[in-house]
């Protein structure tokens, strides 16, 4: 198992559902670069190049095929690595991401927020919780912390290269289409980062392909750890 993460994260969001994936399977995690303890590379950090650096801790290790998962920029960085090595992807899982390229309003926003990274990392990091988590979500003051706490691990050249990276991706839906394997997908319906309900209409309709949508918003994983888990270890069982 191959888990990627997401922009401002970095391999710690995976800690819970590592253990419990890590019961019956071989689980790989890294920090993306410039997120975590991984240095920059670029001032860009194409989806592409992430991938290649992924694979590179993959082939290190001696594994030829893994069943990859990514969070939000780590879904991005899945479908690239489905891309580029689609000989060593068993099965995907999309949680809380999208196939679709950046519209121009969400190119502005990234733009936006490489400004306020540039001006005050703490700033970015008060604007962006908010737009996280559902509207008006109550109880989660400790999931968002511990949110808050892995921005402040992401470096401010990485927030720029990140947000490059992700605004200069391309539409990989094609994939989804020829891709034969397993594919999984968590859609938060309250999600205000990544558009769920255009990335569900685009999705298409083959019986490889599973969709689990969740009363939560873009941090599935922490707002609803339960059904998150509990589908993601039913999309990698071998059945």
């Amino acid at each position: 198992m191959l888990l990627i993460h997401g922009y401002l994260e970095n391999l710690k969001m995976w800690d819970d559902i590592s253990f419990e994936l890590s019961k019956n399977h071989l689980v790989i995690r890294c920090d993306n670069p410039g997120h975590g303890k991984s240095p920059n590379y670029s001032e860009i950090h194409s989806m592409e190049l992430v991938a290649q650096k992924i694979n590179e801790v993959i082939e290190s290790l001696g594994v030829s095929e893994v069943s990859v998962v990514g969070h939000s920029m780590g879904g991005y960085i899945a479908l690239a690595f489905a891309e580029l090595f689609p000989e060593k992807v068993k099965s995907f899982f999309l949680m809380n991401s999208s196939s679709l390229a950046d519209t121009d309003e969400k190119k502005e926003l990234r733009k936006r927020a490489a400004e306020v990274a540039q001006k005050n990392m703490e700033t970015l990091i008060k604007m962006s919780i908010p737009m996280l988590f559902a509207e008006n979500s109550k109880g989660l003051e400790s999931q968002k912390e511990f949110a808050r706490q892995m921005m402040r691990e992401t470096s401010i050249p990485g927030v720029l290269a990140a947000l490059k990276g992700m605004s200069q991706r391309p539409d990989r839906t094609e994939i989804l289409q020829r891709f034969e394997g397993k594919i999984g997908v968590i859609l938060g319906t309250k999600d205000r980062t990544v558009d769920p309900i255009g990335f569900k209409n685009a999705i298409p309709k083959k019986d490889n392909i599973s969709i689990l949508e969740i009363d939560c918003g873009h941090m599935s994983y922490l707002e609803k750890p339960n059904e998150t888990l509990d589908f993601l270890k039913g999309f990698t069982t071998d059945k």
